[in-house]
């Protein structure tokens, strides 16, 4: 529990809870993207098993501490959203068919999320899901005796697309065998079965605060005091997102979307094909991140035109002056409009659609969007 950043109360309630031997059987561990949900998880399940806890902390050298490092411990179960295994039906497939892949997304992407790992096994375009046969061998092997922990424990993550298949696994989180112990994981309990929720002890896991993340940063990457502070606004208690800012995923982001706007403004053709070149070269999950970065570039805009300042937005200071200037030339219905195009354009990146094709009609849109009258944009 004290290998990442923050949430100091909620470690020290889940090490109040281990020390007097109160651990419910069922929790449910809730909070947004980036929040650190599935470390918490993983923290909790490795001070369990430490077979010579120090101060309530796991001694991270014992057998079960190693194992647990290399998420290979025989009493510490993982369900996941799976896509079809090329071996096995599609109703056939779970999480143990993925396991080797989850082992090593994890270890190398610790704050990822459902996206991610459907891109690190080429399911960026495929629906994944956690289905009856995932459930059966829940209860198949949490109906085995424990290996050489003292516990068993099932971790399920992004419980959420459980559905109603949820349902199967109601008699053993009500009357689980001795010493077990099921977490489930999720960023929103409500899409969770009530008949599920209610029986969990839920944590709300709440944002890292920014001083968390920029001491996250300052340890794991190389980056200017001017570049970290402004990473951690952006952030917005997001650990992932800060990762991946600091990684240089979206380092050309703010560049290339105000290189976009002015190709699809001025209707330039040189511009608008160097735009596209450029563009076109990136993989799908880059082009998604970039539509995200839009989707918050312009939430932060409509906050500056609510507000006539903009000094509360989470943006570079050269993003803020970017606004300023755009003011001139985009009120708010030319940037919902905008909005509204780029949210579609999410989902359709994740499809199979030719990347040039779909940014060159996104770029005639813009252009009649930002070409055309306030009116003109009302339906």
């Amino acid at each position: 529990l004290n290998d990442f950043p923050g949430h100091q109360p909620l470690k020290v309630y889940l090490k109040k809870i281990v020390r007097e031997e109160r651990v419910p059987h069922a929790m449910l561990i809730s909070g947004k993207e980036g929040h650190g949900k599935l470390q918490l998880a993983l923290g909790l399940a490795t001070l369990l098993q430490c077979e010579s806890p120090q101060e309530m902390s796991a001694c991270k050298t014992c057998k079960s501490c190693l194992k647990m490092q290399k998420l290979i411990h025989p009493d510490v179960h993982f369900a996941f959203p799976v896509i079809k295994h090329e071996k096995f039906k599609r109703e056939d497939t779970i999480s143990t068919h993925f396991l080797e892949a989850w082992r090593s997304f994890i270890l190398n992407q610790p704050w990822g999320n459902i996206q991610d790992w459907l891109s690190s096994i080429d399911g960026s375009d495929k629906r994944a899901n956690i289905n009856v046969a995932e459930c059966n061998a829940i209860i198949k092997s949490l109906g085995l005796k424990s290996f050489e922990g003292k516990y068993k424990i099932q971790i399920i993550w992004e419980s959420e697309m459980l559905g109603k298949e949820a349902n199967r696994l109601l008699k053993l989180i009500e009357e689980p065998s001795p010493d077990t112990i099921i977490i489930l994981i999720c960023n929103n309990a409500n899409l969770l079965l009530n008949t599920i929720r209610s029986r969990c002890q839920i944590i709300n896991v709440p944002p890292f605060n920014d001083n968390d993340i920029e001491a996250y940063l300052k340890q794991n990457f190389d980056l200017p005091e001017e570049g970290l502070s402004e990473i951690c606004f952006v952030a917005n208690g997001n650990i992932r997102k800060a990762t991946e800012l600091a990684s240089n995923m979206h380092i050309n982001a703010s560049e290339r979307l105000l290189n976009w706007m002015r190709a699809a403004y001025t209707g330039d053709p040189e511009a608008i094909i160097s735009w596209l070149d450029n563009m076109a070269q990136e993989g799908r999950q880059d082009l998604e991140n970039f539509f995200n970065y839009v989707l918050h570039f312009f939430r932060e805009y409509n906050l500056a035109l609510t507000e006539r300042s903009t000094d509360n937005l989470r943006l570079s200071n050269e993003e803020k002056t970017s606004i300023l200037k755009m003011q001139k030339i985009i009120d708010r219905s030319k940037t919902e409009a905008l909005q509204n195009r780029i949210s579609e354009s999410v989902i359709e990146i994740r499809r199979n659609l030719s990347i040039r094709i779909l940014l060159m009609q996104l770029t005639l849109e813009m252009h009649k969007i930002l070409r055309s009258e306030a009116h003109e944009l009302v339906t």
